[in-house]
């Protein structure tokens, strides 16, 4: 939908003094992929993305990309959410815990008036929260952050998370990025919130964490263990084997 026809239907529901909505309306409104260079727009179909247990209308799960070009070489994976929380979706705010990992970029950002969408794109995320925001705009008094005299203003918030990483020929690189309304108990992360507002009767959080793990193409299982039943047939083996041994070599015996 038209994000200013959607801002002109939540300035409505505050004109009206609106009832206040409890329940969860996150929506997914946009998603972009950077794949060392391929751009897809609203598209899943990013060679080694494993989308099944992603929820593409709320946005909300786990995404899992296995790159293995089978050339060495510095590549890059991006992603840029722009998820809608509660209405009026211009009362967000965003927060960054921990610090990012080597080669792991992130950009908090208006999704329509910065530019985390285009640096997505051009994988130069910024490593900054442009949206600390926090001063209450229910009323839509700033349209956005970029605004004169609203740069401590909430706003419409989107995150984008991007890891640059090298591999050897036989190498891949598995990205994972969840998203999900649960705190991650620790480590890096970006949070999206929508405060407590006269329509939302608490405040609504959305977290989004990642990381990359650079492993031998293909993960190869290690080396089989025998199962206890072939520990059991070799012990058996050895020692007849043992008896036979012993019984080859006794002494005779001595006649008298």
């Amino acid at each position: 939908m038209n994000r200013f026809v959607v801002f002109a239907c939540a300035m409505v529901l505050v004109g009206v003094g609106s009832q206040s909505a409890s329940a969860d309306t996150t929506s997914l409104q946009e998603i972009h992929f950077n794949l060392n260079g391929t751009q897809f727009e609203n598209s899943y179909a990013v060679l080694g993305l494993d989308a099944s247990a992603f929820d593409k209308t709320t946005g909300v799960g786990t995404l899992v990309e296995t790159f293995n070009p089978g050339v060495a070489g510095s590549y890059n994976f991006d992603a840029f959410f722009d998820h809608e929380l509660n209405l009026p979706f211009f009362n967000e705010f965003g927060f960054v815990s921990g610090a990012p990992a080597a080669g792991q970029t992130f950009q908090i950002d208006d999704p329509t008036f910065g530019n985390d969408w285009s640096n997505t794109v051009a994988n130069t995320l910024d490593n900054t929260n442009h949206v600390p925001g926090a001063a209450d705009n229910f009323a839509g008094a700033c349209a956005s952050v970029y605004d004169s005299g609203c740069e401590k203003s909430n706003d419409d918030v989107s995150l984008a998370m991007g890891f640059d990483f090298v591999l050897a020929a036989d190498e891949e690189a598995v990205a994972t990025l969840t998203v999900s309304h649960n705190q991650p108990r620790g480590g890096f992360y970006l949070q999206q919130t929508h405060q407590q507002d006269a329509n939302n009767v608490a405040q609504l959080d959305l977290f989004l964490s990642g990381n990359i793990v650079i492993q031998p193409a293909g993960n190869p299982p290690p080396p089989s263990v025998p199962e206890p039943g072939t520990w059991s047939l070799l012990g058996t083996a050895s020692v007849l084997t043992l008896i036979g041994f012993r019984h080859k070599f006794k002494p005779s015996s001595v006649k008298s």
